[in-house]
């Protein structure tokens, strides 16, 4: 078989995506061989390769980004590094309508951190949470199969976590605006358990109830009265003036939030 009618086939069966050594399996070729046969594919711009022993199948009509959509890889190439993940923050908000704009980059929350990926247009960034393999996930669909995209309340959780990771506090809040109607108020309630250090609630509870969702607010706030309490910054890493606290939720509001209109 040859490098052309290799990857044509794997196209005829809805794939995308190979590992070096599947391709010098079906070559049957010395692996310097099977490089060569592989540089000539990027060559004419067939193929390419985001990380070390994993390529991409380019149709021509993404051959000019140099690139897939990164949504139609990431699953088989969080696969091929034996890692758990789901996309997160601004990526995950956009598959759910909450973000205003597409973000510049393509957001992966996994196991450990890693560089990030650069691919033609397309570019990767990883962040890492220890917890990701227990966190619940939605799955949506691509042209490519299926993707893991962070829950509602796990989005929500990690935007106020680390909002610098989604273009600061006031694009969180502007986020969680839209993400409201799909966040169920038991599963929020229920992740306390998957992830008990409860700061992340005591800011959501704050957010929302300063953007005027008083009965999810309420609803959390209830769930959080058995709970021992510390006091926690609205932005972790941003100064405060230690005068400026919110009792009901433990909060030391040390910025000025504005949700977009």
């Amino acid at each position: 078989m040859k490098a052309n009618e290799f990857i044509t086939k794997l196209r005829s069966q809805g794939r995308y995506s190979f590992s070096i050594q599947e391709i010098n399996g079906a070559l049957g070729l010395n692996m310097a061989a099977t490089l060569n046969a592989l540089r000539r594919l990027k060559m004419h711009k067939l193929v390419v390769s985001p990380a070390k022993g994993f390529y991409l199948i380019l149709p021509p009509e993404y051959q000019a980004y140099g690139c897939l959509p990164a949504d139609m890889f990431i699953p088989d190439l969080m696969k091929h590094l034996e890692l758990p993940y789901y996309v997160g923050f601004l990526s995950a908000a956009q598959f759910y309508g909450a973000a205003h704009q597409k973000p510049q980059r393509f957001q992966v929350v996994t196991l450990k951190n890693k560089m990030p990926i650069h691919c033609g247009r397309i570019y990767v960034e990883f962040i890492a949470n220890k917890k990701v393999a227990t966190m619940p996930i939605t799955k949506f669909n691509t042209f490519a199969g299926s993707i893991a995209v962070a829950a509602p309340e796990v989005l929500a959780a990690d935007l106020v976590t680390s909002p610098r990771h989604a273009a600061g506090i006031n694009n969180v809040a502007t986020i969680l605006t839209e993400l409201i109607e799909s966040i169920d108020a038991k599963k929020l309630i229920e992740l306390m358990k998957l992830n008990p250090e409860l700061f992340w609630a005591q800011r959501i509870g704050y957010l929302l109830e300063s953007l005027g969702f008083d009965e999810l607010a309420s609803g959390l706030a209830k769930a959080l009265s058995d709970k021992q309490l510390h006091w926690a910054r609205l932005v972790s890493h941003a100064p405060y003036n230690s005068l400026k606290r919110n009792n009901k939720w433990k909060i030391i509001v040390n910025t000025k939030v504005e949700a977009d209109e």
